[in-house]
């Protein structure tokens, strides 16, 4: 009995589409002491929640939902003034009808819920009544076992809080045998946590493996999901499922990613909702994350399914910009050898990033009209200074076309010692190959030209660095 943590929008979704001719949705509300109220039918999409119909109840708290196409199989919900609502579950019988009541608490709803006319929903209002039953019971136990001082008393409090525990497993366990193919087993099924056994232990009791429970615990993590049923994609569980996984179960990091991605997704094809859901989950959270080198996720994404027609919904014009995106960034991904560039320094002499012989190269792409250029040059010529004798040459490349304004920006900024360079005919193909849109870009590259940091500030090329001269020297990083 939360409130809504998204705007309500009154749209369709993209992926809420295939209505079947001939059938129409026909929901009956009556909730007593609400009269002269407008209400919402809404549902789950993702980690998301819309509202597909609304309705004014008349003097008597009587309105009807109506439609000429199908909803789709899931759970919904009817929103109500003061953002409070109650939660139904639709699958194919889309005729029926609700009634409850509400007198200012909340849980009244649930509470007093009846239906009539769907089994699937009769099966869920009576699962929500026995699990808000059940919980209000365990709260006073909690309580009760927090603040009983007799020992002899918690302990039954205790015990009681376990049988009430057993009730609650039993009640799952006897939807999933006898209702398997209902929308509530399907979501208890995917909230069903994995029995993790005791680790392995030697003749004296060592454990043997310290890792052994966390890889059990991830290679079963997806037991009991069902990949075939599209109906979890409008619940609020199968979004946060995988979400976990992906945040809590795996290293973040580009190759990890990638490899559990293929296998995650491959299950998803078991239904073709489901996989697209799936995709554009997976491929939204790596193409906006922060973590350095996880582009190489975006590429793989978009070349292993978007651009080589796994995804047929995808618009045509946006497949393109996918397309110009990957080619932009493909030339310069972590691991890979960078691209020479061939540039012109200050008295005109020719630069080749590939001639500049150093452990570390930083490459330093800037204008000096730009604000953020302006605070990152002087950090990063105090940390150029420190880490100069250890074998750190930086190559600062100018992106404008002044050269005035470019050799005076050195002059103030004491940059002479800096590799400094610029391409007044832009025929080096920098931008290109460096994904230069936008400045300071700060590149960092292994004696060998490949890149080993990108797109990162003076701070973090700090750490890098401190972390490459630790491993050089046999000690930690951090």
């Amino acid at each position: 009995m939360n409130t809504l943590k998204y705007l309500l929008i009154l749209a369709f979704s993209t992926l809420l589409t295939g209505s079947v001719l001939g059938q129409t949705y026909h929901i009956k509300v009556h909730i007593d002491n609400l009269p002269d109220s407008t209400v919402y039918l809404g549902y789950y999409f993702g980690d998301k929640q819309y509202a597909k119909d609304t309705v004014k109840l008349d003097s008597k708290g009587n309105g009807t939902f109506d439609g000429k196409d199908t909803l789709p199989s899931g759970i919904y919900f009817i929103l109500l003034p003061g953002n409070i609502f109650f939660e139904i579950a639709i699958d194919k019988e889309q005729k029926f009808s609700v009634s409850t009541k509400y007198n200012g608490d909340p849980t009244d709803l649930v509470k007093n819920l009846e239906s009539k006319g769907s089994d699937e929903l009769k099966l869920y209002v009576d699962y929500q009544k026995f699990m808000t039953g059940r919980g209000e019971q365990a709260i006073r136990l909690r309580d009760q076992i927090k603040n009983e001082k007799d020992e002899a008393l918690k302990k039954q409090s205790t015990d009681s809080l376990q049988i009430l525990h057993e009730q609650v497993k039993a009640k799952w366990l006897e939807i999933e045998t006898n209702y398997p193919k209902s929308i509530i087993a399907s979501i208890l099924k995917c909230n069903k946590e994995i029995e993790i056994p005791e680790p392995p232990k030697d003749t004296n009791g060592v454990i043997t493996d310290s890792m052994f429970q966390y890889k059990f615990y991830k290679a079963h993590y997806f037991d009991y999901v069902d990949f075939s049923d599209a109906r979890l994609l409008r619940t609020q569980f199968y979004h946060p499922k995988i979400d976990r996984y992906f945040e809590k179960m795996i290293l973040p990091m580009p190759d990890t990613v990638i490899k559990e991605s293929r296998i995650i997704l491959e299950k998803a094809r078991a239904n073709e909702e489901v996989f697209k859901y799936t995709l554009q989950l997976l491929f939204n959270k790596y193409n906006n994350s922060n973590i350095m080198g996880m582009d190489k996720a975006f590429v793989f994404f978009a070349e292993t399914y978007y651009l080589n027609g796994n995804a047929p919904w995808a618009d045509t014009a946006w497949l393109k910009k996918v397309e110009e995106r990957v080619s932009e960034i493909k030339p310069n991904l972590i691991g890979l050898k960078a691209k020479d560039i061939k540039l012109l320094g200050v008295e005109d002499n020719f630069v080749s990033l590939y001639t500049i012989s150093s452990d570390y190269v930083v490459l330093f792409f800037y204008e000096p009209g730009c604000g953020h250029c302006k605070k990152a040059t002087p950090k990063l010529k105090q940390l150029a200074d420190k880490y100069w004798e250890k074998g750190v040459e930086v190559l600062g490349v100018y992106t404008q076309f002044k050269k005035e304004e470019w050799l005076e920006f050195i002059k103030e900024q004491g940059l002479e010692n800096w590799i400094n360079a610029w391409d007044p005919y832009n025929q080096s193909h920098f931008r290109t190959n460096y994904d230069v849109r936008s400045t300071p870009s700060i590149y960092l590259l292994d004696k060998n030209k490949n890149i080993i940091g990108k797109r990162i500030d003076v701070e973090t090329l700090e750490q890098m660095l401190d972390d490459e001269f630790k491993k050089k020297n046999n000690l930690p990083a951090n």
